[in-house]
């Protein structure tokens, strides 16, 4: 396998000026709320242009949901790598549902707890935050149904789904509460043995 090549300078200067960007942001939400903070501000703070701004994120709302796209990726490779495959049980997605809890806080989400506080304390974020839910929901039904050599989802895998990331989701929810970024996968492990 060869070796990976380092990034280049554009590449470090893009990574370096979307970081700076998402640490204004987040710390201007955090001051003054989410709601109250324009991107005009986000773009000051990071001394960079709002039309620079936007070429990082489509909306405000994308700084605290850049990685929607990963993370829903992230957790159907995680079921789908899990040791149990024989069963479509949400005792069968436990461990790797709680394994992506605790990836969710390594060290590629410094910020994490940070953005989950204000994406579960912002109301309105809410609808964002649900489709989020129901789009994790759809991925891992359809990943129970494939493994059963199924092109759509059965009942039995969109319950089993739901329920596997509700206990996901209600971690996610009661974390903000704890302000340590290591209880989420404690969390997460708690709604599902409340869910079995």
């Amino acid at each position: 396998m060869p070796a990976q090549r380092p990034p280049g300078l554009r590449e470090r200067n893009r990574a370096r000026t979307y970081a700076e960007i998402a640490d204004a942001a987040l710390d201007l939400f955090e001051r003054q709320g989410y709601d109250a903070t324009t991107v005009d501000q986000i773009a000051t703070a990071a001394a960079v242009s709002p039309a620079t701004f936007f070429r990082y994120f489509a909306t405000k709302e994308d700084v605290l949901f850049a990685d929607e796209e990963r993370a829903a990726a992230a957790l159907s490779e995680r079921v789908a790598a899990r040791t149990d495959r024989s069963t479509t049980s949400v005792t069968a997605l436990a461990e790797p549902v709680i394994a992506y809890a605790e990836a969710t806080v390594g060290s590629d989400s410094p910020h994490s707890l940070r953005l989950m506080t204000l994406v579960m304390t912002t109301p309105s974020l809410a609808a964002r935050s649900l489709r989020m839910r129901l789009r994790w929901e759809s991925d891992l039904a359809d990943q129970l149904a494939g493994e059963d050599g199924l092109a759509a989802p059965q009942l039995v895998h969109t319950v089993v789904a739901s329920i596997a990331v509700s206990c996901l989701t209600s971690g996610l929810r009661h974390w903000p509460n704890t302000s340590s970024p290591d209880a989420l996968a404690t969390l997460v492990r708690e709604a599902f043995k409340h869910a079995s």
